[in-house]
């Protein structure tokens, strides 16, 4: 059976300090990409990256921007050692959350500049309503036992899933009291984890509306192609190609769910075989692994992932001949 490739590209969260330095140190083409969102971003994204602090690296702006910039590095060495876009080698791409923009570069819908500009923009009309809530993570039971978890905080305030990760993980996002509740109520029903993340933004949910709307009015005028290849939306769980569309969900995500679970599950229908995770971190790596949806998944946050996943690429290219 021929193999059906799909990269996939991480979030916020599993940023660390000194990711991406010995890629850097390896791969001049890596290296090359850190020089262009730093001069595009105006900041020293490998000092940020490689030195930290952790408490800079944190900061919305800089986690998005460093998460970006770390999977495009990776990318641009796959690229540069094949001679082609990574879209052709592509069936599909796939964002978490943020991790969209860095998709809808690599499948040529988004020019690096816009990418990075939007994501500064982003991060800071998310940090507008800093302190109105925050998110939650229940680990162990269904969808239909975190409803009535939430049905049961409902007059406390409001909350809505924010992300279904895998069939019995999920974050949920709201104002903080409604959070709590919740995070009570699933303990009693024996979640294997149930706890307040540590974030101060209740992301994907509709406390962000205003947020919305800013990065929306920011969003018209930036120029969006159609994917070169297959692109999930976070929002549909399935493949859009429509370049207004595709503006639309970016937009969308911001008070919208991040469907990962359902995007996984499809899956199967699409015989994909490979998953490539580009970025740091191995979090979308295990979700694919636990899913058992039968595709190989493999991460690339080290030199040595990188040259792993490099050598795969490279025989899976010369059985396709």
């Amino acid at each position: 059976m021929q193999e059906k490739i799909i990269f996939v590209f991480p979030g916020q969260g599993a940023q660390y300090v000194g990711m991406g330095a010995d890629i850097c140190r390896e791969f001049a083409s890596a290296w090359y990409v850190f020089e262009q969102v730093s001069d595009i971003a105006k900041r020293d994204m490998a000092k940020i990256c490689f030195d930290g602090p952790q408490s800079e690296l944190n900061t919305p702006e800089n986690t998005s921007l460093a998460t970006f910039t770390h999977s495009v590095a990776i990318a641009h060495v796959i690229e540069n050692e094949y001679g082609m876009p990574l879209h052709t080698l592509a069936y599909a791409m796939a964002g978490h959350s943020m991790g969209q923009y860095s998709a809808l570069h690599c499948v040529g819908s988004m020019k690096i500049t816009d990418a990075v500009q939007m994501l500064a923009a982003r991060a800071t009309y998310m940090q507008n309503v800093a302190g109105e809530g925050g998110m939650a993570a229940i680990v162990g039971l269904g969808k239909d036992e975190i409803e009535q978890c939430m049905v049961a905080a409902a007059g406390l305030g409001y909350a809505q899933i924010s992300n279904h990760n895998a069939r019995d993980q999920f974050v949920i996002s709201g104002h903080n009291v409604a959070l709590d509740a919740i995070v009570e109520n699933a303990q009693k029903r024996g979640a294997r984890i149930a706890k307040r993340l540590n974030v101060a933004v209740p992301a994907h949910c509709a406390l962000m509306s205003n947020a919305e709307k800013l990065l929306r009015a920011r969003m018209d005028s930036i120029l969006f192609e159609a994917p070169k290849t297959n692109w999930y939306s976070n929002q549909t769980a399935n493949f859009m190609s429509n370049p207004r569309d595709v503006r639309d969900a970016l937009c969308n995500q911001m008070t919208h769910g991040v469907r990962w679970a359902d995007i996984m599950e499809t899956f199967p229908t699409y015989n994909i075989t490979r998953a490539y995770e580009l970025g740091p971190g191995r979090t979308l790596t295990g979700l694919i692994k636990r899913a058992n949806v039968g595709c190989v998944s493999r991460q690339t946050d080290t030199a040595s992932n990188v040259r792993t996943v490099l050598r795969e690429i490279g025989d899976i290219l010369i059985k396709s001949r």
